[in-house]
């Protein structure tokens, strides 16, 4: 491990901690809100400030871009007296990022058994988080918004667990690539359900302490994995 990934792990893992410390005192307060989109907005410099040696780490760092655009109209929004609902473009931004992630880390692609098992086990995620959601949507409109996403996400993850198989990065490499979606996975779905499941949208503390336990260290380790010189075989 390097200088420059080590600085970030030392930095934003122990901010996990702090944001957790303020979502528990300060539910939904401004100033938390701005906390938290000013350490993904540091983040994003962070991962266009290093200097990258591969072209899937300028994919990655593109993916920042679309983070920082998705969390001005799903966080930073809110801090403002506007009564026109944008989530959409932070729903569009977040697409944006997690195709960048794909394209990145979709090298070596071939159909193992391994590969195949992983599919099914996500497809019954996806599956079963989509039977228990849509009955509280009655928007088809929703519901085709949702399928997309969750079908891109649910992809996402699945190809950045798989390269571990494919010998494309290393092995390091690949782990850190399979922890940071994996985490972004349960951030999103958590999300998913803080939003359309009735029995969490009132009451959410608990979840929205998972969904940024996630959050943060997921895009910290793709930061960390920019700061990778031994990203590949």
């Amino acid at each position: 491990m390097n200088n420059a990934q080590r600085i970030l792990m030392a930095i934003y893992f122990p901010i996990t901690i702090l944001i957790l410390i303020f979502d528990n005192i300060y539910p939904k307060e401004n100033m938390v809100l701005y906390l938290k989109y000013v350490i993904m907005v540091t983040l994003f410099l962070s991962a266009i400030t290093i200097k990258k040696k591969f072209l899937e780490q300028k994919l990655m760092a593109l993916s920042f871009f679309f983070l920082v655009i998705a969390d001005f109209f799903l966080v930073f929004a809110y801090t403002m007296q506007i009564n026109i609902d944008l989530s959409l473009f932070g729903v569009f931004g977040f697409l944006c990022a997690y195709l960048c992630l794909i394209v990145a880390y979709q090298k070596n692609f071939k159909l193992r058994k391994a590969e195949i098992s992983i599919a099914i086990l996500f497809v019954i995620i996806f599956i079963a988080v989509f039977c228990i959601l849509m009955p509280y949507i009655n928007n088809l409109v929703m519901k085709a918004r949702i399928l997309i996403f969750g079908a891109v996400l649910s992809y996402m993850t699945w190809t950045s667990v798989c390269t571990i198989f494919r010998n494309y990065f290393t092995k390091k490499a690949s782990c850190i690539i399979a922890v940071s979606s994996s985490l972004m996975f349960v951030c999103d779905v958590g999300v998913a359900f803080s939003v359309f499941y009735p029995p969490f949208v009132q009451q959410t503390t608990w979840l929205t302490n998972i969904i940024w336990i996630a959050y943060i260290p997921g895009w910290t380790l793709l930061a960390v994995l920019i700061c990778e010189k031994d990203l590949l075989y």
